[in-house]
Formats: C-alpha cells, structure tokens, sequence
C-alpha cells in the first residue's frame, strides 16, 4: 500500500447537504475522490480509456482500491476511530481521529480510554493546546448577480470553506492490484491538483501540490487472525453481503448532488446511502460500482464508487 499527502493550496469546500452552501465537510470521501479521478483520467487519457477503466471495477477486477482522504498534522497522519468503541467519558465521544499508532492500538483490543494520555486526537482533548483542529472553517458572505443585469437583487448566502493550516494536508493511501496502471495514476494525481477538487474549482479552490509524488510504503500494523474490518472509504454493500451487516457497528452517510459532465452540470444524480468511514463489519465486504445515471442523461454512464478498503480489527465491545 501506499500513502500520498496532499498540500491544499487555498480552501476547499466539501458540499454535506444538497443546497446548504454554509456547510461543509473536513475530509474528502472516497466517492467525491473517484469522481474527479475519473474526469481528470478522462482528459488525459480519452472517454474510451475510461471507459475501459470503469469496467474492470464493475467487473469485480478494480487495477486499485483507495481510502477516503484524511487529515495529517504536524507530520502525523490521523485514521478514523473504529464505530466499536463506545466511551463513557463526554470528551471521548467528541473525538473523530486519532493518530495512526493509537489507531493500531485500537484495532489490536485496546479501548480508547486507555489512550487518551498517550496519543494526539483531532479534535485535540488537551485543555492547554492552542489548535484543536488542523482546520479552520470560515462562512463567507456572498451574493449571487443576476446574470441580465449584474444586478445582486436578494441573493445574499453565506458559504462554508476549509483552510488547512499550513503544517496540514490531506492524505489517501491506494493498494495497487495492477501495478501497471500506477504511473497513470500519478499522472491523473497531478491534473487532479491543477483542476481541483470540491465545489468552486474555477476560482481556484480546492487545488493541492503532491507533498510525496512517488508516494511512500505504508503498514498498519493490525491483528491477522480477527475477522472483523474496520471501514477506511465510504461503501455501498453487493447483494450478498447483507445479512450480517446488523452484527456490525457503522453510521449511515447519504450521497446526492449534480453530476459534473460536459454535457451537463444541472442535473441530479441518483440519492445513494453508504455506510461511512469507522464502521465496523463481522465479516470481510468488497462493495460495488452503482450505476447512478439520471433517467434524462444519455451521453454516458454515472457510477458512484462504493468499493469497501478495510484493515483488519478486534470487536472491540463496551
């Protein structure tokens, strides 16, 4: 596996709700990810080789499988917390990262009690620190022009925008199954970062640098024998993956919003709901590539990617 950091290079915003511009979301997930991977790997490489691309994935046979990306701080990389564990303590149950070999501990039996002396967290529980949050957020006042006669009417709205603070970024790691498709990856990497990624791309947000452009070896050190997975990406299940799932601990994420096409970008995609990143699962989970093509739009297929990238942990129970 490998792991890439990525240096924003102005804010970004990461749309939580259909219509709510003043929200935004911290992390980018993993279907937001594959989206753009596609278009950019479009431009570079043609509609037909994407379309080869997008194949191998529906057809069981993905050339990579990725996580969603998270944040790093001050040259530590944070990793969700498992949904399996359940602190007591009100402090506890705000927390949302913790850094990768509290993680590990994590995944090995440790309960999260235990290492809240130890470990940073994010958002950060020690009561002296300055920063929190590697993030700050910002609500910016806007208004919307008519586009008859410039005029801004009644269209004042706020919107949400993430600034990474300079000593922070964001991260991904890929597990390559094919390794020849890796420099086109890298290179479809690159365009990402000129076209950007998240909403208002065409003035200049969401665009990153590759901090480590050949990427760099990543292990997470967690226990073979458990047959229990701990969610890294959002994941849609296949139809034979179900029946296990109530045994599972995991929280629900719903996905909608415009497709981005050539040919349009007024139209809905179809709703989707996918278990988000921490849920913990019974058993080993693939996922799936869904079609989420409007009815009305003919010139090519829509797919969300919904492909499970696990790590392997103890149940965990209160």
């Amino acid at each position: 596996m490998k792991l890439y950091k990525l240096k924003l290079k102005s804010s970004i915003h990461l749309g939580q709700r259909e219509g709510v511009l003043e929200e935004t979301d911290t992390i980018v997930h993993s279907d937001t990810f594959f989206s753009a991977f596609c278009i950019n790997y479009s431009l570079l490489y043609g509609e037909r080789e994407l379309e080869g691309l997008i194949n191998k994935f529906r057809n069981g046979n993905p050339p990579f499988i990725f996580s969603s990306l998270f944040p790093f701080w001050n040259e530590k990389i944070f990793l969700p917390i498992p949904l399996n564990q359940i602190p007591k303590e009100k402090d506890l149950k705000k927390l949302k990262f913790i850094e990768k070999e509290g993680f590990e501990e994590l995944l090995n039996g440790e309960k999260i009690e235990n290492l809240k002396e130890k470990y940073k967290f994010i958002p950060d529980i020690d009561e002296k620190s300055e920063e929190k949050e590697p993030w700050e957020i910002i609500n910016n006042p806007r208004v919307g022009l008519s586009r008859i006669s410039s005029h801004p009417g009644e269209a004042y709205f706020h919107f949400g925008e993430v600034f990474y603070k300079e000593n922070a970024g964001l991260y991904f790691i890929v597990d390559f199954k094919d390794q020849s498709i890796e420099s086109k990856f890298i290179s479809t990497l690159r365009l990402m970062g000129d076209e950007g990624i998240g909403g208002d791309r065409t003035v200049g947000k969401g665009h990153f640098e590759i901090l480590n452009k050949d990427g760099e070896e990543i292990e997470i050190n967690q226990p073979q024998n458990s047959q229990n997975y701990i969610l890294l990406s959002l994941y849609h299940p296949d139809v034979n993956e179900i029946s296990d799932l109530k045994e599972g601990y995991y929280e629900i994420i719903e996905r909608k919003g415009y497709i981005y096409s050539p040919y349009s970008k007024t139209l809905r995609k179809k709703s989707l709901k996918m278990f988000k990143e921490g849920s913990v699962f019974p058993s080993f989970k693939k996922g799936n590539i869904i079609d989420i093509t409007p009815e009305i739009f003919t010139k090519h297929k829509i797919y969300k990617y919904g492909l499970a990238f696990l790590v392997k942990g103890i149940k965990n129970e209160d």
